[in-house]
């Protein structure tokens, strides 16, 4: 195969993805060192800036040039042109609203947005930075600003993958703060794991 030629498929494995994605694509086997192509992971707090992730994605498909590099994107409907960013370079994203919607599975996912749609979702790395990415931010040490932001809210669901550590502490404390109900459930990876096949992001 000539240079050119190898060079292009370890291009077009890679992909762009979200850092809610990380623990996951670590425990699928996507992410590890000796993999082909790469990940390019944009941070996780850009959910709170729209305009800022868009920029951010924008930098990075035009700094791979035109050979249309990346051969997935796992992201949701993070701001509302995302697929027309993309477009250009043809970069197929998966099918989606939520993050959270991927992680958890999209037929659980659903089930639980039409049993209870007042659902605030959590994952490790919103709980393990939640002064840092909401309760400074959003200044939830107001009861008056907790109130107008969670009024509508009923429950916190942690969403829990199988790398992480032992949340169930600082869900409760979350959970308290906020005056929700909590509720854990295990993180269903058939979704992602369809995509990335399709995509020819995984190993034989």
């Amino acid at each position: 195969m000539p240079n050119r030629d190898r060079k292009m498929s370890g291009f077009r494995r890679c992909l762009l993805a979200c850092d809610v994605f990380r623990s996951a694509l670590k425990y699928l086997g996507v992410d590890r060192p000796e993999a082909p192509g790469r990940i390019v992971y944009l941070p996780s707090h850009l959910h709170l800036h729209p305009d800022r992730l868009r920029r951010e994605m924008r930098r990075c498909l035009l700094s791979a040039g035109s050979e249309r590099p990346f051969a997935g994107c796992l992201y949701g409907k993070c701001f509302p042109d995302i697929d027309r960013v993309l477009r250009p370079w043809q970069v197929d994203r998966i099918s989606c609203a939520h993050c959270y919607e991927i992680l958890m599975g999209r037929v659980a996912y659903d089930d639980l947005i039409a049993a209870q749609p007042g659902s605030f979702f959590l994952e490790r790395t919103l709980i393990e930075d939640f002064d840092g990415l909401c309760r400074q931010p959003l200044e939830l040490d107001d009861p008056q600003m907790r109130q107008w932001y969670f009024e509508h809210y009923r429950q916190v669901v942690y969403i829990r993958q199988p790398r992480d550590p032992d949340l169930g502490e600082a869900v409760r404390a979350i959970a308290d703060m906020l005056s929700l109900d909590r509720l854990i459930v295990d993180a269903d990876y058939r979704d992602l794991l369809s995509y990335l096949k399709r995509r020819d992001l995984l190993e034989p």
